[in-house]
């Protein structure tokens, strides 16, 4: 006999939750329960409307008393800048947390909050599992499995390319730094930047120990592009001579050698300075060794609005979804990728419905 649907919260509706919610509320498998919102002018307003398909009858909140006495199975959590303080209470009530911003393993740089987070799953008898498409799939998950295939493995790397000339986000545009003046971007990085290298410091550090090493430093590289004409992209204007593009080089050491490196590049144009060259690979993973192998991977479709890196934002926005049954029928407390059995996706196998929504510009 099957189980009832899994009972989601959707915390937080930009384009990462506003995907979740047309899927969450396509798919058999769950029950969009209740959705909490940021920002005020979107109080009272239906799920639907924020997720630009039909009417759910789940109104928008910003009452975190009324998300946790829906005693959900799940929130679904994500905001652009995570609250430690928020998520613990979420879990000491009970209900579990899957999150794509972050916490996906414990390092030292983040032991306080990880302390947090198990003391108040140990108090609710919940369960949290950070993860995403980067971190959580692409240079952690991948790199662990196909591992495996491996005889020997002399260093791992992994390369992101994201196009955000089509990203709906305002917010996310400024977080990063886009348009700011370059040489403050490179002395001054956004506070983004610096919880960025915090995460993927847990990321890495997970292959690390998964390989049963343990790192001994991490290093980190960060330089920016300029615009070489005014970019008028979805988020707004991005000057000419201010920030277009952003190259990092993040690299855990162990016994005195890279053993696994992160070459992210993101950019609002391809007409740069400099001109870095990284095409349009999405996700790349190299693994030298013997045999050494690569591995590519970005959608197989385009998409009707041009904007090729929402599909990345499907990836992040699923890989959280999808795990949901797995992290809810876990044992409780902070669990990570080596933690969990093999997530088993449910209700995906199903025919396309009329209302689902998908491909959408989101434009909110």
């Amino acid at each position: 006999m099957s189980r009832p649907p899994y009972r989601v919260v959707q915390w937080a509706t930009g384009s990462i939750g506003q995907i979740a919610i047309l899927h969450v509320v396509d798919n058999p498998a769950f029950e969009l329960v209740g959705v909490y919102v940021t920002s005020e002018k979107k109080v009272g307003t239906d799920a639907g409307e924020i997720a630009a398909i039909p009417a759910t009858g789940v109104l928008a909140t910003h009452d975190i008393d009324a998300v946790l006495a829906l005693r959900a199975d799940c929130v679904h959590y994500a905001p652009l800048h995570a609250n430690v303080e928020d998520l613990c209470r979420i879990l000491r009530a009970g209900t579990n947390v899957v999150t794509p911003v972050g916490f996906v393993y414990p390092t030292p740089s983040s032991a306080a909050d990880f302390d947090a987070l198990r003391a108040a799953c140990a108090e609710g008898g919940s369960s949290f599992h950070g993860t995403g498409v980067h971190p959580g799939f692409s240079g952690d998950l991948l790199p662990l499995i196909f591992s495996r295939v491996m005889t020997r493995v002399e260093q791992i790397q992994v390369r992101e390319v994201a196009d955000f000339r089509l990203h709906p986000s305002k917010a996310m545009q400024q977080a990063l730094g886009f348009g700011r003046d370059a040489e403050d971007a490179v002395a001054n990085p956004a506070p983004l930047i610096r919880t960025m290298d915090r995460i993927f410091e847990q990321s890495m550090t997970m292959v690390v120990e998964g390989l049963g090493h343990s790192v001994e430093r991490f290093t980190v590289e960060f330089d920016v592009a300029r615009a070489r004409r005014d970019l008028h992209v979805r988020s707004g204007l991005i000057p000419a001579g201010t920030v277009g593009g952003m190259r990092f080089v993040w690299t855990a050491w162990v016994d005195g050698r890279p053993l696994v490196v992160f070459r992210t590049f993101w950019k609002m144009d391809d007409d740069l300075d400099p001109d870095w060259g990284y095409g349009s690979i999405k996700y790349s993973l190299l693994i030298d060794g013997d045999p050494s192998l690569e591995v590519n991977f970005e959608s197989a479709a385009k998409h009707p609005d041009g904007d090729e890196g929402y599909w990345g934002r499907v990836w992040t926005a699923m890989n959280g979804v999808n795990v949901i049954p797995t992290v809810c029928d876990a044992p409780a407390g902070v669990l990570t990728h080596l933690d969990l059995p093999l997530a088993r996706p449910r209700g995906l196998a199903r025919p396309r419905s009329a209302t689902f929504g998908e491909p959408v510009g989101l434009p909110r």
